[in-house]
């Protein structure tokens, strides 16, 4: 039980507070593991507030990707101190952190939805979140398709870059880097003349194996990563797609998949994205976009 007295103070968190981040996330019934908070706290910032026995009970992350735009996740408060306002203390000073000219993204939990939109947020899209027990490859084969997805090397981080800043509309190399070091795979689709056209990771979770993020520039080649991602992995697994790519959702049910959520996209400092060139399929998770 904990002491129903919270502390006002904004504390900056770090690796020695993962502990404490793992139980306030297990307290909502989330999955965080240490591996993928050392990623956001490479990435970005976390704030928490402690009460007076130096348990943290709220949170919330920001990750900036430039000048261009940042994104909020993490925003956890435990069941014991809803309705203090933690909440949205936490999340103003994630906002106050970024300029006015950045774009500020979260995917939003129904429960969140009203208070991001008394700060300002507006919907700007949704993702549709697909799990699935067991995955079934569809009939077709990759190899017969004007691509070759191969494993991703050092070699290729750079245009993998490239790819990713387009699709996502900013830079974003310091959190893929990491991201890639705590991939389970990674593999890029290369193009007849040799240029990587897209790119996919995965990252193993507790329960599920998350498939993201996925570049691509067709269904096609999106399916034959998730395919190389996805097969032969016995457990569950986990892809969260950008809504404009409506085609691909029926592909991936055809492999198993089941859609279990669409939450909404939402958006501060701008009712849009920086410019995109649309082929981010998959994002990574719903905190880093």
């Amino acid at each position: 039980m904990m002491s129903l007295s919270p502390a006002r103070d904004i504390h900056k968190l770090s690796e020695t507070d993962i502990s404490g981040l793992i139980a306030l996330s297990e307290s909502v019934g989330w999955d965080y593991t240490e591996p993928e908070l050392r990623t956001v706290l490479s990435s970005g910032t976390i704030y928490g507030i402690k009460n007076n026995r130096r348990q943290i009970v709220a949170s919330t992350a920001i990750i900036p990707y430039g000048r261009q735009l940042a994104s909020i996740g993490l925003v956890i408060v435990h069941p014991e101190y809803r309705r203090l306002g933690l909440g949205q203390t936490l999340i103003q000073t994630c906002i106050n952190t970024v300029g006015s000219d950045t774009t500020i993204q979260l995917i939003a939990t129904k429960e969140g939805e009203p208070l991001y939109e008394k700060l300002g947020f507006r919907k700007a899209g949704r993702v549709c979140k697909l799990l699935c027990d067991r995955y079934h490859p569809l009939s077709w084969s990759p190899a017969r398709e004007p691509i070759r997805v191969i494993p991703m090397t050092n070699e290729h981080i750079p245009e993998v870059i490239k790819l990713d800043r387009r699709s996502f509309g900013a830079d974003r190399s310091r959190f893929l880097q990491t991201r890639m070091k705590q991939a389970k795979r990674s593999f890029i689709a290369q193009a007849p003349n040799g240029t990587v056209a897209g790119f996919g990771l995965s990252i193993q979770g507790p329960v599920q194996l998350t498939l993201g993020p996925i570049t691509a520039p067709n269904d096609v080649t999106a399916l034959a990563l998730v395919d190389y991602l996805a097969n032969g992995h016995p457990g569950k697994l986990r892809i969260d797609v950008a809504s404009e790519h409506s085609t691909f959702t029926p592909l991936l049910e055809a492999c198993g998949f089941t859609k279990v959520g669409e939450p909404p996209v939402m958006l501060l400092h701008s009712p849009c994205f920086p410019p995109r060139n649309g082929n981010l399929y998959s994002i990574a998770a719903q905190i880093f976009g």
